[in-house]
């Protein structure tokens, strides 16, 4: 295997008045307190959202446009008990969005007919397909909305309104140079959106419409002095379609992320709690990593490897024996993805290996690869070597599938440059779906990494760890761990710390795992050990004196009831090499 690149190690630093003011002010440890100010969270009053934000500092749900106007119509409608086509994208935010828009609806007019449509990854492909409508309208269906689709398919929708059916859109995507001709136009990343916070998932999208819409049922009197509906208990599909979407945890993001959590672990709907069973996550314990690593691939499994309705099915059922069997599908099936995902990872690194060089930018093909994968795949190449990447499936003269690009080079905006070769892309600055026809590929390729080289060379590609504090053993342990858990939900945005810990010794190392591919380790330092865990890894470095540097993050662990300090290795290296410094907070 061609040598994965290297990562700098860059030390945030921090002015340390101010560091032992937010201290002193908030009652912190010194890390946490490092850290806010590495979040660029450091007035009073900031930090005091932060920490102790609610639900009451979310913005007004009209200052997301045509909020309102998409509320009026779909309480109209559903009071007329009009037909609704709940139209969602394959993956677990288009299906978290869909549920939570149905479940709704289907509480506040339960004779309304409702249907979820997802359409066949492999089959049908992502964003609204003309077939769908014109099956919805023959069947007498008036009324469209979107889940996390829809803001580029300008011509279907056209076309929708040419059969006689309105399409109102929720999407989080970047719009192209004109608006759809919808009913309604839901997108913070309109240009003419007021809405203070751009990040929203597709689902979180779906979940200020539900705000808008039982704001509009209050205004006509509908609930007449009966309990309204109480939003809370959307929040735990909000929770996951958030985190599985890997959108930033900041600012409204977090607050739906955290009291979604509280939700899950309080009273967990069926299909939530099957999926948590099967991949052997505690309900009570929930945290934002079980859904981004358990919960969220197994309801993404659906999407890429067979039936995508499932996703949605799960989270609207209210029978434990069906949520239990679709769980176990779902299961079995993101063991399935996880071996061709293997597989491909395998492929793709033997390609790279013939290289002379690693590339500027890494764009590959295969006609022998899963699409429904390719963008975990890229992900992972993007984390070994550090280069955008590019992987594609080559079928019936098409090569189609995903993009993932580092910090600072748009992927979307370098695909624009192209677009005259490709047939259709899309997606956000990091993450993009793209397709093309083979005939281009080559010269697509050159292109592509032309625009990563010309790129590199005014800001070359080197991956970095950014490290929030030093800290040594006797810092560590419940106290900065209460304060660490005050700072959740972590993700993209507002990252989990990373603290180093300097010319330490590593005093036992032990393997663990089926193949004893992961480590178990402890540290000591005057006396006081302390256990952490490395996954996917053969060794720990060391100088000739037996000392290292650790980058590693603080997690608690629980055994048999008792609660712990466990740290998780991210990064080692022999002791004494130098850092680099810098005061720009991560992400």
């Amino acid at each position: 295997m061609k040598e994965a690149v290297e990562r700098e190690w860059v030390l945030l630093s921090q002015v340390p008045d101010l560091v032992r003011e937010i201290s002193m002010r908030h009652g912190l440890t010194i890390p946490a307190a490092k850290t806010l100010v590495n979040r660029e969270i450091t007035d009073p009053r900031e930090v005091e959202l932060f920490l102790k934000g609610t639900l009451s500092e979310f913005p007004d749900p009209s200052l997301l446009n045509d909020v309102d106007k998409a509320s009026e119509r779909l309480v109209n409608a559903g009071i007329r008990r009009e037909p609704l086509l709940i139209y969602a994208d394959y993956d677990a935010d288009g299906a978290t969005g869909a549920a939570c828009l149905f479940l709704f609806l289907k509480e506040v007019f339960p004779e309304q007919p409702l249907r979820i449509h997802q359409n066949d990854r492999l089959l049908e492909g992502y964003g609204i397909q003309e077939r769908v409508i014109a099956e919805a309208a023959l069947e007498g269906c008036r009324l469209v909305v979107t889940v996390d689709c829809g803001i580029t398919d300008c011509a279907q929708i056209r076309e929708a309104a040419a059969c006689g059916v309105e399409v109102i859109v929720t999407d989080h995507h970047l719009p192209g140079e004109t608006l759809p001709e919808a009913y309604a136009v839901i997108d913070p990343y309109r240009q003419d959106c007021n809405f203070p916070f751009r990040d929203l998932a597709g689902v979180g999208v779906a979940f200020f419409l539900v705000c808008g819409i039982r704001r509009n049922l209050r205004e006509k009197g509908f609930f007449n002095g009966c309990p309204e509906p109480s939003l809370k208990r959307f929040l735990d599909l909000v929770a996951l379609g958030t985190v599985a979407d890997m959108v930033s945890l900041t600012s409204s993001n977090r607050l739906l992320v955290r009291e979604g959590i509280r939700e899950i672990r309080k009273s967990a709907r069926p299909g939530i709690e099957a999926l948590f069973s099967v991949s052997g996550a505690s309900v009570a314990l929930a945290t934002e990593a079980d859904l981004g690593f358990k919960v969220g691939p197994r309801l993404n499994a659906a999407g890429r490897i067979g039936d995508s309705s499932r996703s949605s099915r799960i989270l609207v059922s209210c029978n434990r024996e069906e949520s239990d069997r679709l769980a176990r599908e779902l299961n079995e099936d993101n063991t399935r993805r996880q071996r061709e995902q293997e597989r491909i990872l395998s492929n793709v690194i033997s390609e790279i290996d013939l290289f002379r060089e690693l590339p500027d930018a890494i764009v590959l093909s295969d006609p022998a690869w899963h699409q429904g994968v390719l963008g975990i795949v890229a992900s992972k190449i993007l984390d070994l070597y550090g280069r955008p990447v590019i992987l594609l499936r080559e079928e019936a003269g098409v090569a189609t599938g995903s993009c993932r690009s580092v910090e600072g080079f748009p992927v979307v905006s370098a695909l624009s440059e192209l677009s005259h070769l490709l047939m259709r892309y899309g997606g956000h600055s990091r993450a993009a779906g793209v397709a093309l026809p083979i005939e281009n590929l080559e010269l697509f390729r050159d292109k592509f990494s032309e625009i990563a080289a010309r790129h590199a060379k005014e800001a070359p590609f080197l991956p970095r760890c950014t490290i929030d504090s030093e800290i040594r053993i006797e810092d560590i342990g419940m106290d900065l761990l209460a304060d660490l858990n005050l700072l959740r939900p972590f993700g993209m945005g507002n990252p989990e710390p990373v603290f180093l810990l300097k010319n330490i010794r590593v005093a036992r190392v032990l393997r663990m795992g089926a193949s004893g591919q992961h480590l178990r380790f402890e540290l000591e330092e005057k006396g006081k050990r302390v256990e952490g865990v490395a996954f996917n890894r053969a060794k720990i470095p060391a100088d000739p004196n037996g000392r290292t540097d650790l980058l590693v993050t603080v997690q608690e662990n629980l055994y048999r009831g008792t609660r712990s300090v466990r740290l998780v290795l991210q990064d080692a290296r022999e002791s004494g090499r130098p850092l680099l410094c810098a005061g720009m907070a991560p992400g």
